[in-house]
């Protein structure tokens, strides 16, 4: 069988089964956007069982912005399962695989939980008025320069090169393929972090901003030209930085 028929034997299903869970994310978190806010703007859940359903509402939140742009990652994991010897002579391991994809969600929705509650405390979320009117545009600048820096050239690097990072830091043995997904969540956090503090500061968790940082991220990890991509990135953020600025100076 020719490299590209088994390619595209691993690619079809995943991503098909990618495009599924990732229409079933968004469905969830349009229909719980209303319950997510409520939990905020009562302030942070302390209750065992709200804190769980509110880490399961923004890990979902998050499945739907961050798995388009894994979808790369995970393939070439999957495809990976099924080597032996260099050779593809095995069925691919499905069960390593979601333990690979599993700690990449529980991090993210556990990065999210802590940041929303986090600004919560700061007064960060909701309308903000008087020094924290600043807020959002500074949000942005912030995000705007990181892009610049190169932790962030480090990160993304790492997670433009799915082959490279699976081949340098590949395992065998499903506990293996949990401590790799780690591995990958860590980079990726270290990568877009930050989108994720202008979604819920700047953008106030609405659903259109969703889905253009989700757009944005997917378009920064497949671009073949990085330092182009994220510097066109960097000069939106700056530009939509200096607009807030100017916003709340006129409403002063």
């Amino acid at each position: 069988m020719s490299a590209p028929d088994l390619l595209r034997r691993v690619t079809v299903p995943v991503a098909g089964l990618v495009a599924v869970l990732v229409a079933v994310a968004w469905y969830v978190t349009f229909s719980t956007s209303t319950l997510t806010m409520s939990f905020l703007m009562m302030g942070s859940p302390t209750q065992p069982l709200e804190l769980a359903l509110f880490f399961g509402l923004t890990t979902t939140m998050m499945v739907a912005m961050m798995l388009p742009a894994a979808l790369p990652m995970i393939v070439a994991f999957h495809g990976m399962t099924r080597l032996e010897g260099g050779r593809p002579v095995k069925p691919a391991d499905a069960v390593a695989t979601a333990m690979f994809v599993a700690p990449y969600f529980l991090v993210w929705g556990a990065f999210g939980v802590l940041a929303l509650v986090a600004l919560v405390a700061l007064g960060l979320m909701g309308p903000m008025t008087g020094a924290l009117a600043i807020a959002p545009a500074a949000t942005l600048v912030v995000a705007g320069v990181y892009q610049l820096t190169r932790p962030k050239e480090v990160c993304l690097a790492h997670c433009q090169s799915p082959m490279a990072f699976v081949m340098r830091h590949w395992r065998s043995g499903r506990t293996a393929a949990a401590r790799m997904g780690l591995h990958h969540a860590a980079y990726c956090l270290g990568c877009c972090w930050l989108f994720m503090i202008v979604l819920f500061v700047a953008g106030s968790m609405s659903l259109l901003w969703m889905g253009l940082l989700s757009g944005v991220i997917f378009v920064e990890k497949v671009a073949t030209r990085q330092r182009v991509v994220a510097r066109a990135v960097a000069a939106l953020l700056l530009i939509l930085g200096a607009i807030a600025i100017f916003q709340v100076y006129l409403g002063l």
